[in-house]
């Protein structure tokens, strides 16, 4: 049975609401620009590859991170330089620093399906399986395929690296972006740590506020944070004068799309998500429902829950139960509230900012389309 909140955001994105409609039409017209400068890049990059191997990477690559995807990182970037004022005459290089931050998100990708033992990513076999066809008769090296996922995903941090510094924007204002491209992924990388240590646990605890940390650190500052912060310096704006206002909009924000993705990566739907809704209960994920799940829980309850949770090789069955228990405990409509109120909470901080009035529309409606985003 589908949840009220889950039947909502189905429809929300069936029938999007009017400062949905605007962000997503703002979504329509970059979108495709991203991609334009994403696919420019890879095919100057393949032409100039100095072997056949490399040119073959670099064409998966490329058909990898042009996967259909929100491009969501990328678009609050754009939104923030336009709603900070920023010179229109720049905005194709703007665009080139922009699709740098969508490779870095499919570096991550990378990475994190390699972590998780993820098979599927955005409708298509995972990077590391790419690879694993593509290499596995050449040697006896049976990890081939995550080996080469690894350090092509270097690869694209480098290429993001390329794509900004080969932009014609302004000195100290490309020092400045970088100063926050390279907080910006190393307190993602502490986030994806901590994650790691956080998954498959031995125990579960009343208290624990893991998920909430994993969500700040690997999500909230990642997705929208940052993104606003760099569009504002692009902008030529100050980041100190901005980044306390940035910071109530942006990470109630980002918590929420990580809440989102939580609830959706249990109870969702395998084709909306372009990834199997077992996934997260399989790998033992530490969301923010199997912590909700152990608070509300009675002891009993708790060690019953604990004890399947935690178990390796669980069953269909076993996934079966653990969803009912996170329903049947209320964990999943307290997840859903929490949703709520920081998208709430997020709104409420949208007159805050020093943006002009488009800027603060489009984040508004970035607010209203979050619930259709994955």
């Amino acid at each position: 049975m589908r949840s009220a909140a889950l039947q909502t955001m189905k429809e929300t994105k069936e029938n999007p609401t009017p400062q949905a409609r605007r962000f997503n039409r703002f979504a329509e017209k970059y979108s495709p620009r991203i991609d334009l400068s994403i696919e420019k890049y890879f095919a100057g990059k393949k032409k100039d590859a100095g072997h056949a191997f490399m040119a073959v990477i670099v064409n998966d690559l490329a058909e990898y991170c042009l996967r259909p995807g929100k491009r969501l990182r990328p678009l609050v970037l754009i939104a923030a330089y336009r709603g900070y004022g920023g010179d229109a005459s720049s905005l194709r290089e703007i665009l080139a620093i922009a699709s740098s931050l969508e490779l870095m998100h499919s570096f991550l990708l990378v990475q994190d399906d390699i972590i998780d033992r993820s098979s599927v990513r955005r409708g298509g076999d995972a990077f590391h399986l790419l690879m694993q066809r593509r290499f596995a008769g050449l040697t006896r090296n049976p990890g081939i395929g995550s080996d080469v996922a690894l350090v092509a995903a270097d690869v694209l941090f480098c290429d993001a690296l390329r794509l900004i510094l080969g932009a014609k924007i302004d000195g100290a204002a490309k020092e400045s972006f970088l100063g926050l491209f390279a907080r910006a992924y190393e307190r993602t990388a502490w986030g994806q740590i901590l994650d790691i240590i956080n998954t498959r646990p031995l125990a579960l605890r009343t208290g624990d506020t893991a998920a909430r940390e994993i969500g700040l650190m690997k999500t909230a500052y990642y997705t929208v944070y940052y993104p606003l912060l760099m569009g504002c310096v692009l902008a030529g704006v100050s980041p100190a004068r901005e980044r306390r206002a940035i910071g109530r909009f942006a990470l109630p924000l980002g918590h929420a799309f990580q809440v989102r993705d939580d609830i959706l990566g249990v109870f969702g739907d395998k084709i909306e998500m372009g990834k199997s809704a077992d996934s997260d209960i399989m790998e033992g994920k530490k969301t923010v429902l199997v912590q909700n799940t152990i608070e509300l829980l009675d002891a009993g309850g708790r060690k019953r829950f604990e004890t399947l949770f935690t178990k390796p090789g669980k069953t269909k069955a076993d996934i079966a139960r653990i969803r009912a228990v996170m329903r049947e405990s209320g964990a999943l409509a307290a997840a859903e509230e929490m949703h709520r109120r920081l998208i709430g909470q997020a709104v409420r901080a949208v007159p805050s900012l020093g943006m002009n009035a488009e800027g603060m529309d489009l984040l508004i409606g970035l607010c209203a389309a979050i619930g259709e985003l994955k």
